[in-house]
């Protein structure tokens, strides 16, 4: 992955089992822009077919193709991805997906969220743990679709965390589901670890969760981390009683 100055990133992505796996398929995409600003991206295409992975293929190009060729509004592109799915795929697919914008340099976070899983944003400053909540709905129900974007300030030491449903509903042998609290414990056992390290983590604490029972549906992390000096992190403060904020 080229090097984005003071951001450190990282994505892991699991595919489930071809016994068990549903039709449709998890993807994420880092994408540097100029200066010190890195355009991310984390979906799911739900439906079946023959077409699903082309399609799927087609939307992440189409992501990379916007992020590549100006300084669109990442609401507006989401906008655009809406009209074009609505258009050339069947009714009984649709899309999830978290797209965001991180500069580095102007300490800035604009992301847009289609019916994607909450994403967190652990902040140094004040020490929270922000849910990310969607910004409009699922793509591919209806061209009408508005999508909103919202901006944060981030600081270094802030840690933005995404995974697909597929990781946060995976199951335990007694039927309990690992979500974000158990991606949060597993951020707790390295904190101030780099951002391979800590996606390559919460992958295994799901696999132990499971007791390593094959996916049966796509697992996909992303961590990004803002660079700086080292803080006091907020687990070190706040370990025992995280405190959540909607954003």
């Amino acid at each position: 992955m080229p090097t984005v100055s003071g951001l450190d990133y990282h994505g892991e992505y699991r595919p489930a089992s071809p016994a068990l796996a549903k039709e449709g398929g998890d993807f994420f995409d880092f994408v540097p822009l100029a200066g010190s600003t890195l355009a991310l991206s984390l979906g799911e295409l739900s439906g079946a077919g023959a077409g699903t992975s082309v399609l799927m293929s087609g939307l992440q190009a189409s992501l990379r193709g916007f992020a590549e060729n100006g300084p669109h509004r990442i609401s507006t592109t989401v906008e655009a991805l809406n009209r074009t799915l609505c258009d050339l795929s069947p009714d009984y697919l649709y899309a999830r997906l978290f797209y965001a914008r991180l500069d580095a340099s102007a300490h800035e976070l604009t992301y847009v969220g289609a019916g994607h899983e909450p994403v967190l944003l652990v902040r140094r400053r004040p020490a929270r743990i922000r849910r990310l909540e969607s910004t409009g709905a699922v793509m591919g129900l209806t061209r009408r679709s508005a999508y909103h974007q919202r901006s944060l300030p981030v600081e270094p030491g802030d840690l933005l965390i995404a995974f697909s449903d597929g990781l946060s509903d995976a199951l335990s042998p007694a039927g309990r589901a690992f979500t974000e609290a158990g991606v949060l414990e597993a951020v707790l056992q390295t904190p101030d670890a780099g951002a391979t390290e800590l996606a390559r983590e919460i992958m295994t604490a799901v696999d132990r969760f499971t007791g390593h029972e094959a996916p049966a549906d796509d697992r996909t992390v992303v961590v990004v981390r803002v660079r700086g000096p080292r803080p006091e992190t907020v687990f070190e403060r706040h370990a025992a009683e995280p405190v959540f904020a909607a954003a």
